[in-house]
């Protein structure tokens, strides 16, 4: 094991809009994760909880500051390099889940095994999260909470080295 954090924030900026309109979501966030740490986030809604795991996954770039992902400077890494760390290291669980309607649950968890290097089969995934009786079933056709089971799924399925939820 390294000394070596995941995650390094050093006065992480994040700023959408410009001017009087300008809203500041993350100001000046330092924070060092660790392998094997689970960090949960509070707060109001608006507080910067969703944009700083956006930044985390790859989705967004900071306005300022840095946020490093082991060696990989996330802010200023070529989009080539940033993706390729989403596909490789990152887990999603959305908050409203992104599961596509016309997918059965073991389709939508397929679809993130088509890009990992050594994912899980779906079904087992699945299985893992009480679901292995509803692979055949559409979206449309689960419980609330199965339809996070299946969205859960799908992010452990890849094997990645972050799961943000």
């Amino acid at each position: 094991m390294t000394d070596t954090p995941v995650f390094r924030l050093v006065g992480l900026q994040k700023t959408y809009g410009i001017g009087e309109a300008a809203v500041h979501a993350l100001r000046g966030v330092n924070l060092e994760v660790a392998a094997g740490e689970l960090l949960v986030l509070v707060g109001p809604s608006g507080s910067g909880k969703s944009t700083l795991l956006n930044i985390l996954g790859g989705l967004d770039r900071p306005s300022g500051g840095s946020a490093w992902f082991r060696d990989l400077e996330l802010g200023s890494a070529a989009e080539a390099d940033v993706t390729r760390y989403r596909r490789r290291n990152v887990g999603f669980v959305f908050q409203f889940y992104n599961l596509i309607a016309s997918l059965t649950a073991e389709e939508n968890v397929e679809l993130v095994t088509e890009i990992a290097d050594d994912p899980m089969n779906a079904a087992d995934a699945l299985k893992l999260v009480g679901l292995g009786e509803r692979l055949r079933h559409f979206p449309a056709q689960l419980s609330g909470g199965e339809q996070q089971r299946v969205a859960i799924a799908r992010a452990i399925a890849k094997r990645p080295t972050v799961l943000l939820c």
